[in-house]
């Protein structure tokens, strides 16, 4: 699996010194001999910020960013001291390291993570030996990939064999370990540039059949034409066939429904199965409902796939993420995003957004809109589930903890329970119980504690001797107020995730605006999961109002809504009665202007 597969996590980012830059390009002058010092001024420019970042991939491996302008040029292995350069660095210098070829098709392969193949490599067998990179490759050298329709690299790894090695091994076998490929985290950290078209590799060993499928010039109207197949390189054909068996997005029968007008079975695998199901919806789903005209964006992922995706599919059908290869619906809209097709951005902590959608990408514009007849069933209709997507907005389990600390680290331990562990006000009360009744603590007067040392040192100042009983609410309360503040929060059919900290309420303010306008401000909706556009949408269609959604301002995350003129009490009827959320979650009651006297 390549390292920057999955999201890495960035340590520390140092603009370079000028002495560091000439060690650098030093180094990279060793490892990269055809670069010349134009090549790496105008690559690393001397005169301009090149910054340093460190970082640590998914596995933990330690690897240093060189960034200019965004993008990253090169990065080096720290353990192994071995430097790569980046796709957008080979797109400028194709030809800065050896390269192999292969098929157009091998690329999403390529993109999930997968090595390169021998069997994948297009070749010209009549250099014999000298096949691979004119058996200049040693095992572990740097190599890139790029596809038989352009010469752009979109894939950089290290030669699992050596040239004669691969030779050797028959087309049998892993050719190229893969590091980085275009569509990675890497690439997505930068610019996130398209591949430039360099024109084709020089190919011409191969016939347009060899790929195509399709007879040359040469053996137009020959009598041989019929056993050109017999004479196709075995490769090739099983690529040929795998790029036959590939589906057409759109097709108007959909891949998870039974019909009775064809006999074919359908080989697929189930996961494959809901991988189409889950493309079609997603791209029906935004020529549709979430088209160019009707989008709002940003738009919570959650509710994108539960207003757009879930309504756009087959209604025969049950669209399931976790039946699918990608098992969660971030990593399906995540390789999305790899395409081009559409942004995210996490406006707040864990909370994930659509922020833009690119209708002309060929994706969108080429799917072909898939009409489905509605399934008629009086009978059956009320006895349909309704799918945890098509509920309405649930509000979420909070529930209020308290983390053990060091001050009281010492009684949580008698119960074998850890420093930094989220408990609720009743288990803190339960452990005090516990502990009293095994040390007989219990005071003669009722409703009171004897204060041993354990406890004496917990509740008293150093050296206070003067207190030997305590009431249990002061006991507990003490205990509480030397402990972490805490919370969980649990939304419709997902596991509690534990926070450190206060939950932040939804706050409602007003402010003044140019012309002495008053407007209200509404921010923390996306800790709630609330979609701030459909909150929006709500205010303006019953205040007949202007509303605005826009990133909340001077603050790291979430989106703010504001609101023409002072519309506290509507907000906060709107939180109380739909949306079911607690008053005490709720900031700025007190700014619902009060009702004028009447004369």
């Amino acid at each position: 699996m390549t390292i920057f597969i999955k999201p890495f996590r960035v340590k520390s980012n140092t603009q370079m010194k000028g002495s560091d830059k000439k060690k650098l390009k030093a180094s990279l002058k060793k490892f990269f001999p055809n670069l010349s010092d134009e090549d790496l001024n105008s690559l690393l420019p001397t005169k301009e910020e090149i910054v340093v970042s460190k970082i640590f991939t998914f596995n933990e491996e330690s690897v240093l960013l060189y960034n200019h302008n965004k993008n990253t040029v090169f990065f080096e292995m720290e353990k192994d001291k071995i430097f790569f350069p980046t796709v957008y660095t080979l797109w400028k210098y194709p030809e800065l390291i050896p390269y192999l070829t292969t098929w157009p098709p091998v690329m999403s392969r390529i993109a999930n993570g997968a090595d390169l193949m021998l069997p994948g490599v297009i070749i010209d067998e009549e250099k014999g030996i000298k096949t691979y990179c004119d058996g200049k490759l040693a095992k572990g050298d740097l190599v890139s990939v790029n596809l038989q329709s352009n010469r752009a690299p979109v894939a950089v790894g290290t030669a699992w064999l050596s040239s004669e090695d691969m030779y050797m091994a028959a087309k049998k076998g892993k050719c190229v370990h893969t590091v980085h490929f275009y569509g990675d985290q890497l690439w997505a950290a930068g610019t996130k540039e398209q591949i430039p078209d360099l024109g084709g590799p020089d190919m011409g060993f191969l016939v347009r059949g060899d790929y195509y499928g399709e007879p040359s010039d040469e053996e137009d109207g020959d009598d041989e034409a019929a056993n050109s197949d017999d004479n196709m390189n075995p490769v090739l054909d099983a690529v040929c066939k795998e790029v036959e068996n590939l589906k057409v997005v759109g097709e108007e029968k959909s891949p998870n429904c039974d019909s009775e007008e064809t006999a074919v079975i359908d080989n697929r695998t189930p996961q494959e199965i809901n991988d189409e199901l889950l493309d079609n919806a997603f791209l029906q789903s935004l020529k549709t409902s979430c088209n160019v005209k009707k989008a709002e964006f940003p738009m919570l992922t959650s509710n994108f796939y539960r207003l757009h995706m879930v309504e756009a599919c087959p209604p025969e059908c049950q669209l399931d993420v976790k039946k699918s290869s990608y098992k969660k619906l971030s990593k399906f809209l995540e390789k999305k995003e790899r395409f081009g097709v559409i942004k995210i951005k996490e406006l707040t902590k864990g909370v994930e957004s659509i922020m833009s959608v690119d209708y002309e990408h060929e994706m969108v514009k080429h799917f072909r809109v898939v009409k489905h007849a509605k399934l008629v069933d009086d009978e059956a209709e009320a006895e349909v589930p309704v799918l945890p997507c098509d509920a309405k907005y649930e509000p979420p389990k909070i529930v209020e903890l308290f983390s053990v600390t060091a001050n009281v680290l010492k009684l949580f331990k008698t119960a074998d329970i850890g420093k930094g562990r989220g408990l609720t006000a009743q288990e803190v009360r339960q452990v005090l119980t516990d502990y009293v009744k095994a040390n007989q603590l219990k005071s003669d007067t009722p409703g009171l504690v004897r204060l041993d040392e354990l406890l004496a040192e917990l509740v008293l100042a150093k050296g206070d001797n003067s207190c030997k009983e305590m009431k249990w609410e002061d006991l507990q309360q003490f205990t509480i107020s030397k402990m972490s503040p805490g919370y969980s929060l649990q939304f419709q059919d997902q596991p509690p995730s534990q926070y450190k900290g206060k939950l932040d309420p939804v706050e409602l303010t007003t402010a003044t605006r140019s012309g002495n306008k008053k407007v209200t401000l509404v921010n923390n909706l996306d800790t709630y999961q609330i979609d701030p556009s459909e909150f929006a949408h709500k205010c303006q269609v019953y205040l007949s109002v202007g509303t605005t959604v826009h990133p909340a301002p001077n603050r790291k995350s979430g989106t703010e809504v504001m609101i023409q003129g002072n519309h506290v009490a509507y907000a906060v009827k709107l939180l109380l009665e739909e949306y079911k959320i607690n008053k005490k979650y709720i900031k700025g009651v007190e700014n619902v202007p009060k009702p004028k006297k009447k004369k």
